[in-house]
């Protein structure tokens, strides 16, 4: 009997706890969402380090078994064992017919080896900084034998020079229902991410600083968390910039587009970015952005590339003297689900 769905199981490193958990991974929350509700498929979640439980859940009729690693230091040949002993689990209950792991890293390494022994097909999504020089699995797994998808151009050709493996390209989409309605600009600028030293909020204050010369009412939030908080609370009271920049710390998904849409430009000094999820976020709620060439950032009337420290001001300084932008091309979900699934069929 011919099966009516085709059973898809994603290896993650992390998931959502519950619906509430809106910070946790954004951009495969959207995925996962937009590809269940998609005709045939049904999709299973083990995830290895959080949620910091091992008591299997649902979350938006998805079933999901945590392992709860808990981010402790992982050798390969244990966290493969017990995550090939989750999956044998699933695919005694419910056949699987394809693996999706995310990350070059433990996921895709159990997803390989279990997929091999029993001839299913897998696929392995690169996120972050997987694609870059010196990925230890990169020498555990049988690179050109894998199926790889990279989720910008760039990224495509950072994993092909580092290892000359060829990938399928599927930028991740942005869900419209999840974006709030216009609003009226009263932000200056924004920047969003983790407090940590990638990330560089050090040139994003430095910038405000050089701005509040010509500005000096300039008004500008930063959203997210970190190590780097208490220095960057430091460098913003040398500045003395108290009055013009806000660290508001971690917010809900929520929370942050209503941020954004409020927002006249999203500065994002990023040294790296694989996609950079945030880029479509404000393209989606009309911002201007301002960033270094990492991700899907390319050049544009509503987008500044920066090569230098000089730009960030350049740049910033351009659309802050320009009205606000009427954007409507960036990526949707429709189409990233649309292209997995073509992939899934294919094999």
């Amino acid at each position: 009997m011919m099966k009516s769905k085709k059973h898809i199981v994603l290896i993650t490193p992390g998931f959502p706890l519950n619906e509430m958990d809106t910070r946790c991974i954004p951009a495969l929350q959207i995925y996962c969402n937009a590809l269940n509700k998609k005709e045939g498929i049904k999709l299973s979640v083990i995830t290895l380090h959080y949620p910091f439980t091992t008591k299997p859940y649902e979350w938006n009729h998805i079933d999901v078994y945590p392992l709860g690693f808990q981010n402790r230091l992982s050798i390969p040949y244990f966290s493969n064992k017990k995550v090939t002993r989750m999956i044998r689990i699933i695919y005694q209950n419910d056949p699987i017919d394809l693996i999706h792991s995310f990350w070059l890293g433990e996921c895709s390494l159990a997803g390989h080896r279990f997929s091999k022994r029993n001839s299913i097909d897998h696929i392995t999504t690169l996120m972050g900084q997987d694609a870059k020089k010196g990925n230890r699995y990169a020498k555990l797994l049988p690179l050109k034998e894998m199926k790889f998808v990279s989720v910008s151009k760039f990224q495509q050709d950072l994993f092909y020079k580092n290892y000359q493996v060829r990938s399928k390209l599927i930028p991740w989409g942005i869900d419209t229902n999840l974006m709030p309605p216009p609003e009226k600009k009263t932000i200056d600028i924004i920047g969003i991410g983790s407090l940590i030293p990638l990330k560089d909020h050090a040139e994003f204050i430095n910038t405000i600083s050089q701005l509040k010369n010509d500005f000096p009412g300039i008004n500008a939030v930063i959203i997210g968390d970190g190590k780097l908080r208490s220095k960057l609370e430091k460098q913003i009271n040398h500045l003395e910039l108290e009055k013009n920049i806000k660290l508001v710390g971690s917010l809900s998904y929520a929370e942050t587009q209503e941020h954004l849409a409020k927002s006249k430009i999203l500065l994002h000094p990023s040294e790296y970015e694989s996609f950079g999820m945030v880029f479509a976020e404000a393209l989606a709620n009309n911002t201007y952005i301002v960033s270094r060439r990492v991700g899907i950032a390319k050049n544009s009337a509503h987008w500044f590339i920066c090569n230098t420290e000089k730009d960030f001001n350049k740049g910033c300084r351009k659309f802050l003297n320009s009205s606000s932008p009427n954007i409507t091309e960036y990526p949707r979900i429709e189409t990233t689900v649309r292209d997995y699934f073509d992939l899934f069929i294919q094999n």
